[in-house]
């Protein structure tokens, strides 16, 4: 099983992390624009990591979470606002700096998610 969900957990993160570089390079000429829309991406990538764990919606680390969401795309806006006028280098800044941020977040998640799940089997 826990072979299993790894390989699922690995996928959720691959895709997410490829939608995320593609919204990265299409919404790059609209400054900020792709937080708005990663923001909830990255909501279906933690449920669709607590399905693959066995975790369900409300058992699920959302403040935690949450917090290093919002905390990872505000670093990400700041350091992409410099290149977000630059043809060409914006869209790849974007599309690196999204992909990079789903893949850290996604690992964050699976990590939160495991020791919630281990958490509510040990009563504590």
């Amino acid at each position: 099983m826990s072979d299993d969900a790894d390989r699922q957990v690995k996928s959720v993160i691959w895709q997410t992390s490829l939608a995320s570089a593609a919204l990265g390079v299409v919404l790059s000429p609209i400054p900020l624009a792709d937080e708005l829309l990663l923001g909830p991406l990255y909501g279906v990538m933690t449920a669709r990591i607590g399905r693959a764990r066995g975790v369900g919606l409300a058992a699920l680390p959302w403040r935690p979470i949450g917090t290093a969401v919002l905390a990872g795309l505000a670093a990400r806006a700041t350091a992409n606002v410099g290149f977000a006028f630059i043809p060409f280098v914006g869209a790849v800044a974007n599309a690196v700096s999204a992909a990079a941020l789903t893949a850290l977040l996604g690992r964050y998640a699976d990590t939160a998610v495991r020791a919630s799940a281990h958490d509510g089997l040990s009563g504590g």
